[in-house]
Order: C-alpha cells, then sequence, then structure tokens
C-alpha cells in the first residue's frame, strides 16, 4: 500500500526532495466514523438541548450553537458535507450546510516528540416534518514517525484496542448516552471504517422521510476535486480523500456500500479515484447504478450514468509547455534499473502511464522518470532508517 501510494505522488505531484523526506517520515492516519440517528416527533430545541447534555463531560463540556430554522420543515432532512480536505492536514470534519444546529466536543490531544493522536465529536442536526435526524460523527487524528510508528501503534492497541473498537466503543456510547435523554431515539444506520454496516432502525425511518425525487439536472462536479487542475492530480486528490476517511479507492465493496448508505461526497471520490468497475455487480447480481436506482437517490444515478470520455491526445506537447515528467532525461543520465522495482509497483506504475493523454515516445519518457524517482526515493528512505 505504501509502495502504490509513493506511486501515485509521483505522478500527481512532482514533489521536491525535502517533501518527500518529511513525507517518509511523517504519516497521517484519519478514520472517520459516523451514525446517523432519527427523533420521530422530537421539537429541534429538545433534541439538540439532550444530545448536547449527552455528550458533554464535567472536563470535555460539548458546546451547542444554533441557526436560524426554516418556518415550514421540509419532508426530507438535509445532510453534512465533508470538508475538502488540506494538503498539510486533512479536516477530518464536516460542514453542517443549512443545520438548524451543531454540537462539537474536542478533548485535548495526546501529543510528544514521536506522535500525535486527536479525536473529536460532532453532531449535525437537522430539522423535518416527521421530527430531527442528527449526523453524529466520531473522527480520530493520528501523526507518527514513520520510523517508531510500528512500535508506537503498538503500544495504543494494547491500551485502548484498535481504531476500529476505538471507533465503535465510543459511537455506541454516544448513542446509548442519547437514548437516555431522548427515548424515542431510532438508529439509521453506523458506518465504521472496516465494519459491516448497521442498519437497525432503517425500516422505521424510512417510513417517516420519502425518498429523493428525481433529478432534472445534471450534479454538480464535487467541490472536493473540483478545483484540481489535471485527470491525474484530480486521481491522486481523491485517493488521498479517500484514505483520509478511512476508505481504500480501489475497494469495491466500499464503493457498493457507499451507494448503499447514499453517501454521494464518497461515490463521487470513488468515481474520481479510477479504482473501481462501474459495470462489476454485486452478490444480488446488480449494478452501481441498479442499486442507485433501487435506493431512490437520483443525485448518485446521476453520478453513475455513462458519459463521453475525451479523446486521448496523441500528438507531443510544445516545447515551452512541457511538463517535467515528460522531458528526456539529461545526457549523463544512467540507463534505469528496472530489475530494481518490485514487479507489482512495476505494473501499477505501467498502468498509470499508459493512461496519459500523450505519444507513445513521452509515455515511455514518463515511464523512465517515474523509475528514476522511485529508487531515489527507495535510496533516501533506506538511509533514513539506517539512522
Amino acid at each position: 500500500m505504501y509502495k502504490k501510494t509513493l506511486l501515485a505522488a509521483m505522478v500527481g505531484t512532482g514533489v521536491g526532495m525535502n517533501a518527500l523526506a518529511a513525507d517518509i517520515r511523517d504519516q497521517w492516519d484519519i478514520q472517520i466514523s459516523k451514525a446517523e440517528l432519527v427523533f420521530p416527533g422530537t421539537p429541534p430545541q429538545d433534541a439538540a438541548n439532550g444530545i448536547k447534555d449527552a455528550l458533554s463531560q464535567f472536563a470535555i463540556p460539548a458546546n451547542l450553537s444554533y441557526r436560524a430554522m426554516p418556518s415550514t420543515p421540509p419532508a426530507r432532512p438535509g445532510a453534512p458535507r465533508l470538508r475538502q480536505m488540506s494538503g498539510a492536514v486533512p479536516s477530518p470534519e464536516y460542514l453542517c450546510e443549512d443545520a438548524y444546529a451543531e454540537i462539537s466536543k474536542k478533548p485535548p490531544p495526546v501529543k510528544n516528540a514521536f506522535a500525535f493522536i486527536a479525536e473529536g465529536h460532532q453532531v449535525c442536526l437537522y430539522s423535518f416534518a416527521q421530527g430531527v435526524k442528527a449526523y453524529v460523527v466520531y473522527y480520530s487524528i493520528k501523526r507518527t514517525e514513520s520510523l517508531t510508528s510500528g512500535l508506537f501503534n503498538g503500544i495504543t492497541k494494547a491500551i485502548r484496542g484498535s481504531d476500529e473498537d476505538r471507533a465503535a466503543g465510543q459511537l455506541k456510547e454516544n448513542i446509548d448516552a442519547i437514548r437516555t435523554k431522548l427515548p424515542k431515539l431510532l438508529v439509521e444506520r453506523i458506518d465504521i471504517p472496516g465494519r459491516p454496516q448497521e442498519t437497525p432502525d432503517l425500516q422505521a425511518v424510512t417510513a417517516l422521510i420519502p425518498p429523493a425525487p428525481e433529478a432534472t439536472a445534471t450534479v454538480a462536479a464535487s467541490p472536493t476535486t473540483a478545483a484540481v487542475g489535471t485527470p491525474l492530480q484530480a486521481k491522486v486528490e481523491a485517493r488521498k480523500n479517500l484514505t483520509a476517511m478511512g476508505m481504500t479507492y480501489h475497494s469495491q465493496p466500499q464503493f457498493m456500500d457507499a451507494i448503499r448508505r447514499k453517501d454521494d461526497v464518497a461515490v463521487q471520490l470513488f468515481i474520481d479515484g479510477g479504482g473501481i468497475n462501474l459495470d462489476a455487480i454485486d452478490g444480488s447480481g446488480k449494478t452501481a447504478l441498479q442499486i442507485a436506482q433501487t435506493q431512490g437517490t437520483p443525485e448518485i444515478v446521476a453520478l453513475l450514468q455513462p458519459r463521453a470520455r475525451p479523446a486521448a491526445v496523441e500528438a507531443p506537447a510544445s516545447v515551452g509547455t512541457t511538463p517535467a515528467l515528460l522531458q528526456p532525461a539529461s545526457a549523463d543520465a544512467a540507463p534505469v534499473d528496472f530489475s530494481k522495482i518490485p514487479p507489482e509497483l512495476l505494473t501499477e506504475m505501467d498502468a498509470e502511464v499508459a493512461k496519459l493523454p500523450v505519444s507513445a515516445e513521452q509515455k515511455q519518457l514518463a515511464r523512465n522518470h517515474l523509475a528514476r524517482q522511485y529508487l531515489k526515493i527507495q535510496a533516501l528512505a533506506n538511509a533514513l532508517k539506517s539512522q
């Protein structure tokens, strides 16, 4: 996995050697887990105050902020959107757009010279005709120095269990505490990376919330990747964002699960990441598009509809605009020893190069350039390990 991530970074960014050294030394692990709760017939303020009281602790109070509410609640509640990931520290928080209230709780982080661990709780509340829906999010951020990460991760796992166990415990603890304050609570779904989705009260919630209306216009591009300049950069950015959300860009089961839980942001990222097959069928014999149509999610149906792809450009780029990846090597550059590159990585690299919309000659230049970069980075990593 490390080698594939390294390859994606080399193809999409062209980072300098100082930045590469920092990337090797620092590792980020972001886990985002979410529970969707529904409170039938509960007044909005009662729901917000009850959840705030349930999440508050003596030393770590929860913060509640209200926003304007519509005079007439909609038939369907809104939904939050994941914040755009930054290049330095990916944000695990959501934008509670159109929510009438937001609750947050952030315990102090744990940090030392080798590691940084932080976690937080966030709740976005939406009123609708039949009650209130709350998105309860638990996130954890872990940064370790790569040369000691194995030891540090082993210690933390022994102390508090795996990341999945920790997330499951925190979410279920929150749900139990909220239920004591608001007994009408229905659990629509629980999503924890690395675990099967739970939907204990989905049928009851479906009876309260009508299906989404049919889409009447093409869904706009995801804000997460709209500002990305090239197809390769968009692909790398989408894969980074999925990793930050606790998912793997080439996981077909996770892609299908995202469709079933109506997570249009994750679906868009899987499509942009280019690692899944849109025409594959699941265990029930349905394609991704058929599942979305059955779920009644027009925004996801629009994302999965076949679309025209731009034709590949075979002519070489002009001299003044040729990127470094496609420029010839210097005259004194040594030949590339491809035997030093692991076969599985070389296969992955060739697959990425084959997708470049350039001539065959430029593809060979790109292949040689990527191979040289990999060998340089591997040498740097080996030097760091020997220190």
